[in-house]
């Protein structure tokens, strides 16, 4: 059996990857009632799902990761098993439980563990691993894997390994996929400023998957005050086929106090014919009074963008950021920010809060466009409510979907934040 003591946890992987779409739901409410979809068990049930959203397909399943559980033999300080994929069935009449399906528990060695986000495509899911695979890393540099659903109903979903990173720099999170199949996201780099990365499935039956690096983020010389961002956070494609994306660093450090570095917005522009490289441009840089974005972004049907900051929640809008919610931590107001945000039909806004709210575990909040007045839709309770929703949200046809990180149950300490539970899945709507 592999031997896995203290492995490492990508950091690259930590932040949220995910740039969030819009959904169509035209206008929700105050007022929601919050439901719990699923609570985490531990085991092989899995834990803490983390940083990442749930997906949803055309039939309403729900599927998602979790960074720890399954049974795998994986030991990470004090968390135990390698993470596992998991699928989640809606009831057949109104008022009826969810059904949990494991679609792949993660097994340490050559199998891996620490899976990330997922995206969806033609009914097959898609995510990276952060370790295993056969790269140059003592436990494996992680690799690109595809689920495929069963041929009939009851069999199993099939694992396959599409690309093996060859080294700890290779490594790519997914956040997004063009028409044509091209998966991007982002990874780590040898300056560790990080940087942006295409995945292109074979052309041709029998080929094999490939990775290009579409840029490496310079940072912030010695000396300077200015660079062009640094640890990007998922990228976001616009109608032109150009990826949209934050950096929690670089881009404008001050030279004193502390020499803080406050992050950016930036663009990288396809080129105009293919494999030559992409031009990265800095199109935000953000000061100390915004502090630094957590989240990737998500663009509207203008070409808005809209993301967070550890304080706040911003617009972008040909070349003009205004900021459009904050979030004070005087209770019973939600604060810390987490996840992005969503956009609905009408420029409504939605995000989460990791902390705040009416219990003090965090919130889920209402931007109302055009004003942005800003509205408490649930206040988590901890215990069997969850607590700590720090992932991003998912839209639904009338809902919004999530996840906590931590409550649901006993079963689990969050050791972190002294937190109890493993974590459970929600729904809220009209």
């Amino acid at each position: 059996m592999h031997e896995f003591a203290s492995l490492r946890v990508p950091d690259w992987r930590l932040p949220s990857l995910i740039a969030i779409l819009a959904f169509a739901c035209a206008s929700m409410a105050a007022g929601q009632t919050e439901s719990v979809l699923h609570a985490f068990q531990a085991g092989s049930d899995g834990y803490f799902p983390e940083t990442y959203p749930v997906i949803m397909d055309s039939a309403g399943n729900l599927y998602g990761s979790t960074t720890y559980g399954g049974d795998g033999d994986c030991t990470f300080d004090v968390y135990t098993g390698c993470g596992m994929i998991y699928q989640l069935t809606p009831p057949g009449e109104s008022g009826g439980n969810w059904t949990e399906n494991i679609l792949w528990q993660f097994q340490g060695g050559t199998d891996g563990g620490i899976p990330g986000g997922l995206l969806m495509r033609d009914g097959k899911l898609y995510g990276a691993a952060g370790i295993g695979g056969s790269g140059d890393c003592s436990s494996g540099c992680g690799y690109l894997f595809e689920l495929a659903p069963p041929g009939t109903t009851g069999s199993s979903w099939t694992k396959t390994a599409l690309y093996n990173f060859p080294t700890l720099d290779a490594e790519c999170g997914l956040s997004a996929v063009d028409s044509s199949g091209n998966y991007y996201g982002v990874g780590p780099s040898h300056n560790g400023n990080g940087s942006i990365c295409e995945m292109t499935p074979p052309r041709t039956e029998g080929g094999s998957w490939s990775e290009r690096i579409l840029y490496t983020f310079k940072g912030v010389a010695a000396g300077q005050s200015l660079g062009d961002g640094s640890g990007p956070l998922g990228v976001t494609l616009d109608a032109q086929g150009n990826l949209w994306g934050a950096t929690l660093y670089g881009g404008f450090c001050q030279r004193f106090e502390g020499g803080s570095c406050f992050g950016t917005i930036f663009e990288l522009t396809r080129p105009a014919q293919a494999g030559l490289p992409w031009s990265e441009s800095v199109a935000y840089r953000f000061s100390n009074a915004d502090q630094n974005p957590t989240s990737g972004v998500v663009l509207d049907q203008t070409g808005a963008l809209y993301g967070i900051t550890y304080v706040e929640a911003y617009k972008f809008l040909d070349g003009a950021f205004t900021v459009i919610g904050t979030f004070s931590d005087i209770p019973p107001n939600g604060y810390a920010p987490t996840g992005g945000v969503i956009l609905d039909a009408a420029g409504n806004v939605y995000g989460t809060t990791g902390a705040g709210g009416q219990y003090g575990k965090g919130t889920v909040y209402k931007l109302t466009a055009p004003t942005y007045s800003q509205t408490t839709l649930h206040s988590f309770a901890g215990g069997a409510d969850g607590w700590n929703p720090e992932g991003p949200l998912t839209p639904g046809p009338r809902e919004i979907l999530g996840t906590t990180q931590i409550g649901g149950n006993d079963g689990c300490t969050q050791f972190e934040s002294g937190g109890t539970g493993c974590g459970i899945v929600f729904r809220i709507v009209p």
